[in-house]
């Protein structure tokens, strides 16, 4: 699926830089640092919110569209699978299988992760789209309250001690439009709020009508308030689960964070300023919300067959009907079962009827010569409407008449035969070692044999797979990758096996990811921070698995190499004043392709110390210097005060100030040089950081 379309009055679009958790090639959690505000997404003209177990989308922020008629659509491989139309507000809002919104047309979707989100408007020549995030809160679980004993200052009613509540979900690791830095875990409870609280109860300690857990938290946005309660959180690509844990310290933020709404909130991923959120809710009841608006496809009533072969023996009085069951809407409950009658004989009312779980049948003690309707019924829970297969003359032979409507079938075989070969035989495979078969419903079968062979002495063969007729699909499994294979599916009842019918199919073969670029290197305290491009997987059965950093130092060291799973990330535990060349390279299994590194990007960079000046005073009369500060590097580091405002150079101040463990240095000199008229001053440091700082005159 591509991309988003987005509208030419978008904000430039730009690259949302951030931190992620990854597995390194040990398997342990590891944690980048972040390279922007992570958790909040940028604000832009307009917003789709999806609510995918609700079923329910919320159009936001398209006030340029106001009063304008939108049509939403919910697609799946490309295919609509749920369509709603309304008119904006005058602030741009619009939702859809919410109170006080608009209902889905027909059937209220099913909104799966993958699925994407459309909406188009009635004066506007763009569309929008989002992709429903993977996240989804499979587990809250408390660990049950502990009480330790209350301070003196507390109100009699506090309960001190410790309790946590862990929300448990799964993501899809190479879902291309998650993004750890712009995901979210929140538990929102109006009664966590001091003004909520009712008289004579403990407000707890926490304030937070929504208290939020990021995967990636910064100093804006930390996980937690120091004191009154605090979280944790985690996404594991190789066990495909995020774990938030939220750590409380009363007895009421404990209770009521158990108790309150938990949601995983996923802004998606890529270069759209803000389009795309999906929240999915853990306490909410899937399915239509609000009165008077469709069911959901496991409510609908079944799509019934409109075609049949019909055939009756010469001098019979039955008449043999056989169908396939057609396709039915996405998500709907699976067909279970049909009713098929025969109407019409010497009184036009009479009706001879059979129930069966199969997809054929025989009518019998029917009127010879007589023309007689043909029509079914499907149950799949429900009943649909009866649906006309055509008519048929009894006993007219196997070429009798049959006219559904459509044109007209062929009789179908003798049913005292074999079946005879499946129709419509296709295979395909998208994976390395598997492959999907497909045929049509062979009329008198009950089931049918598929097997699989090459001539490809070094390929795998599987055993052959039987499948119970009505099904039409089979999956083989245990093929080789790349190797190619004729597959065979037979019919068969009472009577014996039919003819086979064939096609080939070649299984794909592990291909490396397609090339990508590196588009940002940054150096920083013994360490690199990197941004580059998503690699594209080099065909379906060959997902790009994760991407290793890789910096290389000019002094013939070993390399430091950390492992990543999105498009950002920070190799840490370098030195500084070493000069390193920074790679990426993109991972499928055990394929690998490099980064492409631009002319415009210079990717040979060299952490550096980093030197701040917090206090620069002179007194004139006494020729006094006072001046202080910080270096990140407290490791055996000396910085060096000079005046004047070129870096290494100028008279004298003081050098060889030791940098204490803490990273600050002093400096209180008297009888120093005279301060020029530029009051500038310039710091150096044995760790390569410069910097310099205006003097400020006491006296």
């Amino acid at each position: 699926m591509g991309a988003p379309a987005s509208r030419a009055s978008r904000s430039p679009k730009r690259l949302i830089a951030g931190g992620l958790a990854a597995l390194t090639a040990t398997g342990s959690l590891v944690t980048f640092a972040t390279m922007a505000q992570a958790g909040t997404p940028p604000a832009g003209p307009g917003n789709i919110e999806i609510f995918n177990k609700r079923s329910m989308v919320a159009l936001e922020g398209y006030t340029a569209q106001a009063g304008q008629e939108a049509t939403v659509e919910v697609l799946r491989g490309g295919a609509t699978i749920g369509i709603g139309v309304g008119t904006l507000d005058a602030t741009g809002f619009l939702e859809f299988n919410h109170p006080g919104g608009e209902c889905w047309i027909g059937v209220t979707p099913t909104i799966k992760p993958g699925d994407e989100v459309r909406v188009s408007f009635s004066g506007e020549a763009f569309t929008d789209s989002a992709i429903t995030a993977s996240p989804t809160v499979t587990e809250v679980v408390g660990s049950g309250f502990t009480a330790t004993g209350n301070l003196p200052t507390d109100p009699e009613n506090r309960v001190r001690g410790t309790g946590t509540v862990t929300i448990t979900g799964t993501y899809d690791p190479a879902d291309p439009w998650f993004d750890p830095a712009r995901f979210n875990i929140e538990t929102v409870n109006p009664e966590n709020d001091d003004d909520k609280t009712p008289p004579g109860e403990d407000p707890g300690l926490s304030d937070n009508r929504a208290m939020g857990i990021s995967l990636v938290p910064d100093a804006e946005h930390p996980n937690g308030e120091p004191g009154l309660w605090e979280a944790t959180a985690t996404a594991d690509p190789a066990t495909r689960t995020i774990v938030g844990t939220y750590t409380l310290f009363t007895k009421a933020d404990y209770d009521r964070v158990l108790e309150g709404d938990h949601v995983f909130a996923a802004w998606m991923a890529g270069e759209e300023p803000a389009l795309g959120l999906t929240q999915n809710e853990f306490e909410e009841i899937p399915g239509p919300g609000m009165g008077g608006c469709p069911p959901s496809p496991d409510g609908q009533v079944p799509t019934a067959p409109t075609t049949a072969q019909l055939s009756s023996a010469t001098g019979s009085t039955s008449v043999e009907v056989a169908w396939e069951t057609p396709a039915q809407p996405a998500d709907g409950s699976p067909v279970t079962g049909y009713r098929v009658a025969a109407i019409g004989g010497a009184h036009a009312e009479q009706e001879t009827a059979e129930r069966t779980g199969g997809t054929s049948v025989s009518l019998d003690g029917l009127e010879a010569g007589a023309t007689y309707e043909i029509t079914i019924e499907a149950y799949n829970g429900r009943w649909s409407a009866a649906q006309s297969l055509g008519t048929v003359v009894v006993g007219s032979g196997t070429g009798g008449t049959t006219t559904p409507p459509g044109g007209g079938t062929d009789p179908g075989p003798d049913p005292a035969t074999a079946p005879g070969a499946p129709a419509g035989l296709a295979a395909t495979s998208a994976s390395l070692d598997s492959a999907d078969v497909s045929w049509t419903a062979t009329a008198g079968a009950t089931g049918y044999t598929v097997t699989a062979t090459s001539a490809d002495t070094a390929a795998a063969v599987p055993a052959p797979v039987t499948i119970a007729a009505p099904a039409t699909t089979a999956t083989l499994t245990g093929l080789t990758s790349g190797a190619t294979y004729t597959v065979s599916v037979a019919a068969s009842n009472a009577n014996g096996e039919g003819p086979a019918s064939t096609a080939t199919v070649s299984t794909l073969r592990a291909v490396a990811p397609a090339a990508f670029n590196l588009t940002r290197v940054v150096p920083g305290h013994e360490s690199i921070a990197a941004e580059w491009t998503a690699a594209a997987p080099g065909n379906p059965a060959s997902p790009v698995s994760g991407y290793d950093l890789v910096a290389t130092p000019a002094d013939g060291q070993a390399p430091v190499t950390v492992a990543a799973t999105g498009t950002t990330g920070t190799v840490s535990g370098l030195r500084n004043k070493v000069e390193y060349t920074l790679t990426v390279v993109a991972k499928s299994g055990t394929t690998t392709t490099r980064g492409t590194v631009p002319a415009t990007v210079d990717n040979t960079v060299t952490p550096t110390d980093v030197v701040t000046v917090t206090r620069a005073q002179f007194r004139a009369d006494r020729r006094e210097y006072k001046i202080s500060g910080t270096a990140q590097d407290s490791t055996a580091n000396r910085v060096h005060i000079r005046l004047g405002d070129v870096a290494g150079s100028g008279t004298t101040i003081q050098l060889n100030v030791p940098v204490a463990a803490d990273g600050t240095w002093t400096v209180d000199l008297r009888n120093g040089p005279t301060l020029p008229t530029s009051n500038r001053i310039n710091v150096t440091s044995d760790s390569g950081a410069r910097t310099v700082a205006l003097m400020t005159r006491t006296r």
